[in-house]
């Protein structure tokens, strides 16, 4: 009976051991094949961040791609060649973006005087109210303290003079990357689909059909995502303007083209257009205004990401807005404001690209699209 119980022993043992290293054997596969993709992704960052001058214009040429190739379809579907459908499409998109961009910096520099003087006014109140209010503090404090700042400006002026030349060489750099942006687009606009199916050439026929449909539904995620985030873009700049209008606050139309511009940046923009219309009133038109403008700005928003984005940006972002929020923080670190600007197109196009990867495919559907794509006619070319 002792011997017995030893070998069923030794027999549970070699069980376990067994168990156990299949165990093993599958993380060690499992993590083995995330460390491959992690490593892959970490030498694609890095390729990318020494390469910005080049990856930045490609990306914003295919998000720009994407907002105004519908455009380019339907005047093709009414009759226009291709090439004309793209210029017109380009030059309007061109007029109307120089157009605002005039717009708002015509209008601030002809109101800067008078934002100067209601911004000496301002910083008079605060004085009186911080000597005669509840601070009590004494005139040769702020004496003091205007006397810092201007010494500062004094020591800092050779620093303050390279950050100028470095803007102005900065300058140069975003020449170059408009002009490589809008040559991209012309392609892109023109010859999207082609370019799409000579690029998957590259990839072995086994995997061709998978590859040229996430891109498709990749390309046709990101379309919704950029009209939509036109729509609640244009949405906020008019209830913004509205109330800056019906308030009465100077600059209310460049106010309303830059809460228009920084729609485009998720959660940062919006912020940092608020708190510049609530800035300009408070300055200008006084506590009660810039209360006021903070509820109207709070309000606006509120509708926004309670109404109007889950119903426009439900199908083409299916992304967790905690996601959203660290790849935006991740994006401008990388990359300053394209990379938030990027963060989420990127996100929204990897995970239908990964979404569509993983799906199963109908029998025969694999060798239809190989052929498809060997031949160089893309399915849906017009989409």
């Amino acid at each position: 009976m002792g011997s017995s119980f030893c070998v069923n022993s030794l027999l549970t043992q070699g069980g376990d051991s067994s168990g156990t290293d299949s165990t093993l054997r599958a993380a060690a596969v499992f993590f083995g094949r995330w460390l491959v993709i992690a490593a892959a992704a970490a030498v694609v960052i890095w390729a990318a961040a020494r390469l910005l001058v080049v990856v930045l214009p490609l990306a914003l040429a295919i998000l720009l791609a994407s907002l105004l190739r519908p455009f380019v379809a339907a005047l093709s579907r009414r009759g226009m060649p291709l090439g004309a459908a793209t210029a017109i499409v380009m030059l309007t998109g061109l007029v109307a973006v120089t157009a605002v961009l005039l717009f708002v910096v015509v209008s601030v520099l002809n109101n800067v005087d008078v934002l100067a003087g209601h911004l000496t006014t301002s910083v008079q109140v605060a004085r009186d109210w911080a000597v005669h209010g509840p601070l009590r503090l004494a005139p040769e404090q702020l004496a003091g303290v205007q006397q810092q700042l201007v010494e500062w400006l004094s020591s800092n002026r050779r620093q303050l003079t390279q950050q100028a030349l470095t803007t102005t060489s900065t300058m140069g750099t975003l020449l170059t990357g408009a002009l490589l942006t809008m040559f991209a687009l012309v392609f892109f606009l023109y010859q999207g689909p082609q370019l799409w199916t000579a690029a998957c050439r590259l990839v072995p026929a086994s995997q061709r059909s998978r590859i040229v449909e996430a891109g498709r539904r990749s390309f046709r995620s990101l379309t919704g995502f950029m009209r939509a985030t036109a729509v609640v873009a244009a949405a906020d700049a008019v209830g913004i303007g509205l109330g800056l209008v019906v308030v009465g606050v100077p600059l209310a139309g460049p106010i309303t083209a830059l809460v228009f511009l920084s729609g485009f940046l998720p959660v940062v923009g919006a912020l940092v257009s608020g708190l510049i219309a609530v800035l300009v009133a408070a300055v200008t038109r006084g506590l009660i205004a810039a209360v006021i403008v903070l509820v109207v700005v709070v309000a606006v928003q509120q509708l926004e990401g309670n109404v109007l984005q889950p119903w426009l940006l439900g199908d083409a972002v299916r992304i967790h807005p905690v996601a959203i929020v660290f790849g935006v923080t991740a994006g401008s670190t990388l990359a300053g404001v394209s990379g938030a600007l990027l963060a989420v197109p990127l996100m929204t196009t990897v995970h239908t690209a990964v979404t569509t990867w993983t799906q199963p495919q109908p029998d025969g559907a694999e060798e239809s699209d190989g052929a498809h794509a060997a031949e160089g006619v893309p399915r849906h070319a017009g989409s």
